[in-house]
């Protein structure tokens, strides 16, 4: 299974936004956090991610993002999430067992940071990488060129730079580099920071507003922590290490005064980037199943929606060819190991030797010694026809491997997760023809 799937629900590009939201135009929020975030004085169109081996959907919103930047001439923006973890650019790629089937082997290059914010995780030379045997062309070429560019910018400020910075620059085949804006960052807006007024007037009625709207996103977040005059905030303080830490209001006023660092959680972070970031901002679908929740909260909570999205992705999947699936098995191997004459009959049942074995078994009263001398003659029966069926077995167990590891090997072979940098070329730029077909009109 291989090829190319684009999947677009663009709404309208540059759409019209509400026109006034917290009582000021939303014309005036863009400009301001344009300014505040050094873009230039134009449109923007906006995508983002975590720092971390981008899959070719990912790659994805950021094509489209760059086509309809160029015709509405608006700059394309890429939102660096260095906020969110860091898993140390962890990659993963197949390699062909010599029984044909695929396996996976995996590998980090970098440090993972566990709970500390990637912008607080230090840039560093990337470990070297071994493909091992069994590998595709393509494939040993990527991971090569991934250690490549993390040893770049291994100089980059932190982390999380410098893993967008690897990415972005393993894609300039199919793409420009767009503006960087670091997720942090955005709290440095005006729009930003007039909701966290709000927050704190308030935030028993931003928690359970946010908690009552997590019902349109089950499993997206654990429910805000609400006590009767305080609340947790959808916002994230940084610990000494740089470890992230959940904030109710009074901990939030704390740290504003002390001049501590806030962060925006997931869906703060989505409500400032679609209403003062960008003029159309592109989810993955993961995203854009949370954003009903996003809508609900800000209906609920402030009166008003933020501005539609539009939701972009791709599926595409390695070339990896299989063998000729095993022959399928009438009895399991673990059955036949304990009932050998099932492969006699080819029943699933007890066999009627075990059925008269037991049956023998059960008519002597408990305790009788008979009663463990036969139960001791049905081992040694079973002994004896695993000895006098072991080809029989020993095929079996050989061929029950090699289902499961077809079973793993298809799994592979559907799977859209792979790192972009490890695709052959010819479908990348496939990938980004198809996009370029689907710029909304």
């Amino acid at each position: 299974m291989s090829g190319v799937e684009v999947v677009v629900h663009a709404g309208h590009a540059l759409t019209e936004p509400p026109s006034f939201v917290e009582h000021a135009s939303i014309n005036q929020w863009r400009s301001e956090a344009r300014a505040a975030l050094n873009l230039p004085d134009a449109p923007v169109i906006a995508c983002g991610h975590q720092s971390e081996a981008w899959h070719p959907g990912i790659l994805a919103k950021n094509m489209w993002v760059q086509g309809v930047a160029q015709r509405e001439h608006a700059t394309a923006v890429h939102v660096m999430v260095d906020q969110d973890g860091f898993d140390g650019m962890h990659v993963e790629w197949p390699f062909q067992r010599p029984d044909g089937w695929w396996g996976l082997r995996g590998h980090r290059f970098l440090r993972s940071g566990g709970e500390t914010a990637s912008m607080r995780c230090p840039a560093e030379p990337p470990r070297s990488v071994d493909a091992g045997s069994g590998v595709l062309p393509d494939i040993v070429h990527g991971l090569d060129a991934i250690q490549l560019a993390l040893s770049t910018h291994s100089t980059a400020t932190d982390a999380a730079m410098q893993g967008t910075l690897a990415m972005l620059s393993l894609a300039e085949p199919w793409l420009a580099m767009p503006h960087i804006v670091r997720a942090s960052d955005l709290m440095q807006t005006s729009f930003a920071k007039c909701l966290i007024e709000a927050m704190l007037h308030d935030p028993v009625a931003c928690a359970t507003t946010l908690n009552k709207a997590l019902v349109m996103a089950p499993r997206s977040a654990r429910p805000l922590r609400v006590q009767r005059t305080d609340a947790e905030l959808p916002l994230w303080l940084l610990g000494p290490q740089g470890q992230r830490q959940r904030a109710n209001a009074a901990q939030t006023r704390a740290a504003l005064a002390s001049g501590g660092t806030l962060l925006p959680r997931a869906f703060f972070m989505s409500v400032i980037a679609r209403t003062a970031l960008a003029d159309l901002f592109v989810h993955g679908l993961g995203g854009s199943l949370y954003e009903p929740a996003s809508d609900a909260w800000m209906r609920s909570w402030r009166g008003w929606i933020p501005p539609s999205f539009a939701m972009v992705t791709a599926n595409v999947r390695l070339p990896l060819t299989m063998p000729k699936d095993p022959m399928p098995q009438g009895v399991p191997f673990r059955r036949a190991w304990c009932d050998p004459h099932l492969l006699q009959t080819h029943s699933t049942g007890p066999s009627p030797e075990r059925q008269r074995a037991l049956a023998m078994i059960s008519s002597i009263p408990h305790r009788d010694p008979r009663r463990r001398s036969m139960y001791e003659e049905l081992i040694r029966e079973r002994n004896t026809a695993r000895l006098h069926r072991s080809e029989e077995l020993e095929s079996l167990h050989s061929n029950e491997a090699m289902a499961g590891a077809a079973r793993i090997a298809r799994t592979l072979a559907a799977r859209r997760s792979w790192c972009f940098a490890l695709v052959p070329k010819n479908l990348m730029t496939e990938l980004r023809d198809a996009l370029l077909t689907r710029l909304p009109a």
